[in-house]
């Protein structure tokens, strides 16, 4: 009998595992929990923040790779796993016609790696991006639909092809939230500082007022306060993206700004939430 408990993120950039869920990662990476990390696609199509870190390298994914590599370790993850698809952009961008970009693929495909994946990790629990994809990214949005049918797909002996692992059930998936009390707040806030909360981002492309109308119900607040030294350490390894934290937040004082950070929301897709706010993803899990 194992007594193992593995926790997967399944993600659709290099940065977005560090960015995202970072300190609930590493908590439970320092709970003693294999945390693994799935990454759709190569990060190929961001902007750099200082173009000297292309410098020796032949593309901007080989960057990121590294970058992400780095950030693993920071968090402490048990593994990484990069499938190999191209970053889409965001929506309306040239990136979306690439060949190789995600969104050209057939959604099948995505799925089918998954669920093999699912099968070989053996998670109880997986992590993804929320159906929205948290800023409208469409990446985020078509990783989402793959990893929900992937974790209901996993245990179906149906779908498996030759050579699979025996199907396995996951017993809980989550998506990554926000409390949009929180973010219809910092909305005004930006207003009355002269920010733009329609353009943010640095390349103006985020829209917070239409994330704000986006609902994630909360189901599960993970207080991640002690293990954000540790989240940090992972965003900054992510040089080529980072550039100091969520401009929204950074509008916040100093006292506020931790306080929204200590804590990482999530909305809990199956099975059904209880109405009662989880502070354990693996609350009621059951180990083999």
């Amino acid at each position: 009998m194992s007594e193992r408990r593995v926790l997967l993120g399944i993600f659709a950039h290099p940065d977005d595992e560090s960015f995202g869920p970072g300190g609930t990662l590493a908590r439970y990476a320092a709970e003693g929990v294999d945390v693994h990390v799935i990454v759709a696609t190569d990060g190929d199509a961001g902007s750099v923040e200082d173009v000297g870190r292309l410098e020796g390298h032949s593309s901007l994914a080989e960057v990121r790779a590294e970058e992400l590599a780095k950030a693993a370790e920071a968090l402490g993850l048990a593994g990484v796993w990069m499938l190999p698809y191209r970053d889409s952009g965001m929506r309306g961008s040239p990136d979306n016609r690439h060949p190789r970009a995600l969104v050209q693929q057939p959604l099948d495909a995505l799925v089918g790696e998954l669920v093999r994946l699912i099968r070989r990790l053996r998670p109880q629990v997986i992590i993804t991006h929320d159906p929205f994809g948290g800023y409208g990214h469409p990446d985020h949005i078509l990783v989402s639909r793959a990893a929900t049918a992937a974790f209901h797909l996993a245990a179906d002996p149906d779908a498996a092809r030759e050579g699979d692992r025996p199907p396995y059930r996951p017993q809980k998936l989550y998506y990554t939230a926000m409390d949009k009390r929180v973010l219809r707040w910092i909305v005004r806030l930006m207003w009355l500082v002269g920010r733009d909360p329609t353009a943010i981002g640095r390349n103006r492309d985020i829209n917070l007022v239409e994330i704000s109308r986006q609902e994630t119900p909360v189901h599960a607040r993970i207080d991640v306060s002690a293990y954000l030294p540790r989240k940090e350490a992972a965003s900054r390894a992510h040089a080529s993206q980072y550039s100091g934290g969520p401009s929204f937040v950074k509008v916040l004082p100093p006292f506020l700004r931790r306080r929204v950070l200590s804590t990482e929301v999530f909305t809990r897709a199956f099975p059904p939430p209880t109405g009662r706010v989880e502070t354990d993803l693996f609350d009621g899990v059951e180990l083999e």
